[in-house]
């Protein structure tokens, strides 16, 4: 290299700076790696548990577009050709467990988000600006390097009709439903095809990002300081005072729909139990419906809509809403017609974004008000 041909002192500062800039590049890169093993992106267990062919067998193609580094990268080029269904192989078809296999998703070989997933051979992010159709049924544009992260941070299960009478279904929104809030979109009872995009996606260069990382001093945590609210809206904005709004829009959604749920609970006969603890369900639980006292939470359980129940000896009960029935194998209780599974969507879909409220102040109090509004 010509400029480490200088004689003396010259060539010798020239050799330390780059030494200099190469450990600091190396210090750099192992900062980032501690910081990335803190957060929830490097969650083995996740991946085995949702990306192996040996727990999801062919079914590994849906959960492990985005729970895992093989899964994602052999799943995106799909995705930008705008097809955002399961990963496909080779032929175009819905792949099977011997395609799954061959890109490594197995308990041995399977890895969580990683550098790679996010980042391409020349370290530049795979996604920016713009999405393609998403599984959530819509595309963003112009939210510069939040693009990337709503590709997976979105609730996964097409586009609901917001003004439907009757969803046809009892699935719930995917957990992480950080997209669709922030953007304003999939929510029942209100007008979701207006632009309800929230300024943080909007005006703040990288969306997601902006927050999350660039305002971040631990970047690749993926956690806003606790005071990131600060730097924008001044000292007295903190996360407490954006919360309690909507932590307590939340309780009223929840208490509308415990009254809607015990003026039908005497029709109960049997539910689906849900055990937590093994992730295994019992059929037919007799449970008198005259017991139920109070509605606990509301959830999903295999990606529907499920209620935890208590009742009158304190026992508490789980059993996804469709499994409340009059009979074993007999009429369900609540049918998907019932306001409760929109409003369950519209609850979970607030509630698991997380960050109650900061993502899209405007937007999440008036989907819940206006769910308080079509429950009673």
């Amino acid at each position: 290299m010509k400029f480490l041909r200088g004689k003396g002192e010259n060539r010798l500062r020239v050799i330390l700076l780059v030494l200099a800039l190469g450990g600091f590049v190396v210090s750099q890169t192992s900062a980032i790696k501690r910081q990335w093993e803190t957060s929830s992106h490097n969650n083995q267990t996740t991946s085995l548990v949702n990306a192996t062919v040996e727990v999801r067998q062919a079914s590994a193609a849906h959960c492990a577009r985005c729970h895992s580094d093989q899964g994602f990268r052999a799943w995106l080029p799909q995705l930008l050709k705008g097809d955002p269904g399961n990963i496909k192989g080779p032929d175009g078809k819905e792949a099977d467990v011997a395609y799954l296999t061959s890109l490594g998703l197995t308990k041995d070989k399977a890895l969580p988000v990683t550098c790679s997933t996010c980042h391409d051979e020349n370290e530049d992010l795979r996604v920016m600006n713009d999405t393609p159709l998403l599984p959530s049924g819509f595309a963003v544009s112009a939210v510069g390097e939040g693009a990337l992260c709503m590709t997976c941070h979105n609730t996964r299960n097409g586009r609901v009709n917001w003004s439907a009478e009757d969803p046809g279904r009892y699935t719930g929104p995917h957990a992480s439903s950080q997209g669709d809030v922030i953007v304003g979109k999939n929510v029942f009872f209100l007008n979701d095809t207006e632009d309800r995009i929230s300024p943080h996606a909007a005006f703040t260069g990288g969306a997601c990002a902006t927050c999350h990382m660039s305002l971040n001093q631990e970047s690749h945590t993926f956690k806003p300081p606790k005071e990131v609210c600060t730097n924008c809206h001044g000292p007295n904005m903190n996360k407490e005072f954006v919360e309690q709004p909507t932590k307590y829009l939340l309780g009223q959604v929840k208490a509308a729909v415990q009254s809607k749920v015990l003026a039908a609970a005497e029709k109960v006969a049997v539910v689906r139990a849900y055990d937590a603890a093994t992730s295994k369900y019992t059929d037919n639980f007799a449970l008198d419906g005259r017991t139920i006292q109070s509605l606990v939470d509301i959830g999903t359980t295999g990606g529907q809509i499920a209620l935890k129940v208590k009742l009158t000896d304190g026992r508490e009960v789980t059993s996804p809403l469709a499994e409340f029935r009059e009979a074993p194998g007999g009429k369900q209780v609540y049918a998907t017609a019932n306001p409760i599974v929109r409003a369950s969507w519209n609850y979970l879909m607030i509630k698991s974004d997380g960050s109650y409220g900061a993502h899209n102040p405007r937007f999440s109090r008036d989907v819940l008000l206006t769910t308080i509004s079509a429950l009673r």
